[in-house]
Order: structure tokens, then sequence, then C-alpha cells
């Protein structure tokens, strides 16, 4: 870019998800370079204030109505998007006023929930607009629905990686021009020089498990009940979970919690686990949670092991053990374990390993931070991005 372009980013996290703290690290190093970046939060949060440090706009807009296909009752909650669209002429009117007082000349939709409305306002405002995929939405009709209306009108749509876009093309066919579209992989932090969360403090002489996930079923969290369980069964004392996040799952209609997180805790107390396994809720400093922590464990049952918690135990530092078919982050006993299927045996044997070896951690520590460096340099993610931008100003213009 030869001259300071404004872009607007849509953010439906707030700095309450990964996604949203992605979006934060690629805004700190778009700004860098003419580029004026304006950040729009559906939900107010921790990361409002990280953008007002770096001088940065960012305005709260919860009028931004957000649709995401889930796995059951979709149906409901889309029908319930369809009734906070009632609110849209209340968004677009803040929209539009951003635009002419910044001459914004693209729209960045950071989240596929964000797609149905996003291209709306886009639309209506002859703005192009670029999607960035980071989820593999639950195949269904739905899903399709959102897929098709990024496929067929974003001007340029960004995976964070390979299996993302790959379920997105299982979805859409292969009739959409994949040379709209391009993988970058999200950025970490430069350096972790974090203290530990207080609450993590003292517990040194343990081997300290972290999981960094909300709690649903295909987030995997239970299966963390099943090792702990076998730990205990093999006479392994040593072992404490601190398990970070929140229900994610509640009822479209009365918002009441989903009863798979208060069965975990159950599980817990009647298993006598309650010594070893945290419910430490969510954190808005998770860097400092893996600071605190010698392993994240991470047994989704997605199967997609590059999520926001594995990429900053990267760049920390931290050894893995999870799940997945995917090998170009965590590659199976050079910086971390990857199982392709879900075995309580050999996830436990690989925890002991590691407990046993302050040698073999030490490797895998320098082999991860390596890897971070060399795949999540904020530098040229962002510049691949730049790139992207200012080609579709250009095709626009």
């Amino acid at each position: 870019m030869t001259k300071t372009t404004a872009v607007l980013f849509l953010d439906v996290e707030g700095g309450w998800g990964g996604s949203s703290r992605s979006l934060y690290y690629l805004v700190k190093y778009l700004a860098r370079d003419n580029l004026l970046p304006i950040v729009v939060l559906r939900k107010d949060g921790p990361v409002k204030e990280h953008y007002k440090k770096l001088g940065i706009t960012c305005l709260i807009a919860p009028e931004m109505a957000s649709f995401r296909p889930a796995d059951r009752k979709n149906f409901v909650a889309f029908t319930l998007y369809l009734w906070s669209m009632r609110k849209y002429f209340s968004f677009r009117k803040k929209i539009k006023m951003l635009v002419k007082e910044y001459n914004i000349g693209l729209i960045h939709v950071n989240h596929e929930s964000l797609s149905l409305t996003g291209s709306l306002v886009a639309w209506e405002l002859g703005l192009p607009w670029v999607a960035h995929v980071r989820t593999l939405l639950t195949p269904g009709w739905f899903a399709k629905l959102v897929y098709k209306i990024i496929a067929n009108y974003s001007s340029h749509t960004i995976f964070i990686t390979e299996p993302n876009l790959n379920h997105f093309k299982s979805l859409v066919g292969s009739s959409f021009n994949m040379i709209k579209t391009s993988i970058i992989y999200n950025i970490t932090p430069e350096s972790f020089k974090d203290s530990a969360l207080q609450e993590m403090e003292g517990s040194e002489n343990k081997f300290r498990v972290l999981s960094l996930t909300n709690f649903a079923p295909s987030r995997g969290v239970d299966r963390i009940i099943d090792i702990a369980t076998e730990l205990k069964n093999r006479g392994e004392s040593d072992f404490l979970f601190y398990l970070y996040g929140k229900s994610s799952h509640s009822s479209v209609i009365t918002g009441r919690p989903d009863k798979y997180f208060e069965n975990l805790k159950q599980r817990v107390k009647t298993l006598g686990l309650t010594s070893n396994v945290f419910f430490m809720g969510h954190t808005i400093y998770p860097e400092k949670a893996l600071a605190g922590c010698d392993v994240l464990l991470k047994l989704t049952r997605q199967s997609n092991p590059w999520g926001r918690d594995i990429m900053e135990a990267l760049a920390a530092g931290v050894p893995i053990i999870t799940l997945g078919k995917f090998t170009e982050f965590v590659e199976n006993g050079v910086n971390g374990y990857i199982n392709a299927d879900y075995n309580v045996d050999d996830i436990v044997d690989e925890l002991v390993k590691l407990s046993n070896s302050k040698e073999l951690c030490s490797i895998i520590s320098n082999a991860n931070r390596q890897k971070a460096r060399a795949l999540f340099n904020g530098e040229d993610c962002s510049q691949e991005v730049r790139h992207i931008y200012s080609k579709v100003i250009k095709d626009q213009n």
C-alpha cells in the first residue's frame, strides 16, 4: 500500500475468544504500515483497552447481529438471528458514519458468524469485503448457506489453516473461485515473559496440565477427566489439571447453561478428583495461564489441533498433547505429541513421560518456540494480508 488505507474490522467476540485475540495481533501489525484500522466490536471486552493503548479507534456495536451454525437447534438460532436484525438499521447507520468519517475502503469480516450481516452492510455501502474463516462449521443446510454467501460475495477469503479451506470446499463444492482464497496462519506474540496466574502459583512441585477451551462436548473436555482418572488409578498423584473456559452451550431461548458443564463438575466430585482437577472459569490472560503450566492438553472431538491455544502454547514453549491428523503445528515426538485417535492409555503414557523428564520438556519447549517463530511471524503474515487488501481495493476501483 503506497498511501494510507482505512479498513473496517468487524469483531464478534470483543476479546473473549480466540478469533478476537487473533484479530488484535493482526491489526497491531497492520497498523504499523500505511493502514488505518477501525475496529467495531459486537461485545464490549478486554480487547477494547488493548486497542486504545495502540491508539486504534474501537467502537462497540451490540446491534451487529451474528449467526453461527452449530451442532443443534440451528433453526431456532437462525430465527433469533432474524429477530436481532430488527436493529440492523441502527448498526448500518453507525457503519455508514464511520465509512464517511474515515473514508473506509474495505470491510474485514473477522468471523464467519458475521458473514451474513457483514456481506449485507458491505453491499449496501458499495464496499468490498474480506471474509476470515476461522472455524469448522457443523455440516448442514445452514453451514452451506453461510459458506456459499462467503464464496459468492466476498472479494477474498482468508482461511487460518489448510483443513479449514478443505472443509469449506467440501460444503461449497468446487464451483467457487480458488484464486480469491488464501491460507494465512494467525499471529502469535513476539515473546512470552509473563508470570503465572496467581491461582496457579505454589504448585511448581506438581506437573501442571492446562486446558484453554470452553466446555462443550465437541471440545472434549470430558476426556480430560478420563485422563485424570487413569492417572489416579496408576497411583500418579503429582498431576494437577487447570481447566480454563466457560460453558459454551446454553439454551438459545432461556439462556440457561447446558448440563454438560455441571455434569463434568459432578463427575469430578464423584470420582474423588477435586484435589487434582480445578475449574478455573474464563481467563483474559491465557499467556499467564501458559506461564504457569507444564503441558497443554487439547483432546477435541473436532480433530482441529490448530486453535489459538495450540499456537500460543507453541510460542510460549509449552509442550502439547493433542488429537488430529494435521501435523503442521504439532509434530509427534518433535514438539509435542499428536494422536490420530483418542486413546486414554497412550495419552497418559505421554503425560508420564513428560513429567519424568525435564530434559525432554526443554527440548520440546525450544522446538515449539522455533516453530512459532517460523509459522506465526507477525511481519510475514500481516504482509500477506496487506497484499490482499491492495489487490481487492485495486480491483474494486
